[in-house]
């Protein structure tokens, strides 16, 4: 086999692997909708979200629980479909897996502190959403990874953003956007 022919290969198989993990663009995109939809709403009743001390703590800490419940069975659904598990997805799944983690201890550390953890969270899912991009050669999510990067870079130089606001901004172009490119990607781009 020729080196040609080795290149010709990769680019296959990476081209196959985006269509295959369509599913991520669900992801992106049923992420996406939640923390606008959350972060809209907080946004526009507060008095709703934060009626409490801790209302605000749960409301952001149990929605996403159960969004990662739900896209949790959602994966296990469609891999079983599916029948089979590429070496990229396995490592996509385990990247996005120890986001999930590293999401966890962030909210736990923030709680501890009594800080605010959207600034730190949303620059993990940057990074997340960057090496993802790179890794199956897709830009569009590489771009919303590396934009969600500077635009949280931004809001350390301009304080007293409002962070629901932050969040909708971020989000729509780190994951809503790319996500849709990645869901409705046809196998022969």
């Amino acid at each position: 086999m020729n080196k040609e022919e080795q290149i010709r290969i990769i680019n296959e198989t990476i081209a196959k692997t985006k269509f295959a993990l369509k599913p991520l663009g669900f992801n992106l995109i049923f992420w996406g909708f939640l923390i606008i939809s959350m972060s809209l709403f907080q946004y526009f009743f507060p008095e709703i979200v934060q009626f409490s001390k801790y209302s605000a703590l749960i409301y952001w800490v149990l929605s996403p629980l159960l969004g990662m419940i739900y896209t949790t069975y959602y994966n296990i659904k469609i891999g079983n479909k599916i029948g089979y598990e590429t070496i990229l997805g396995r490592v996509i799944k385990i990247i996005w897996g120890v986001f999930g983690v590293s999401w966890i201890v962030i909210i736990i550390i923030s709680i501890l502190n009594n800080a605010n953890p959207v600034q730190d969270i949303l620059f993990l899912l940057g990074t997340t959403l960057m090496m993802s991009g790179l890794i199956i050669k897709f830009n569009k999510i590489t771009l919303g990874g590396i934009s969600l990067i500077i635009f949280i870079l931004y809001t350390y130089f301009v304080p007293g953003l409002n962070f629901l606001l932050v969040n909708v901004v971020g989000i729509t172009f780190g994951m809503l956007l790319p996500g849709l490119a990645l869901y409705l990607y046809k196998e022969n781009e």
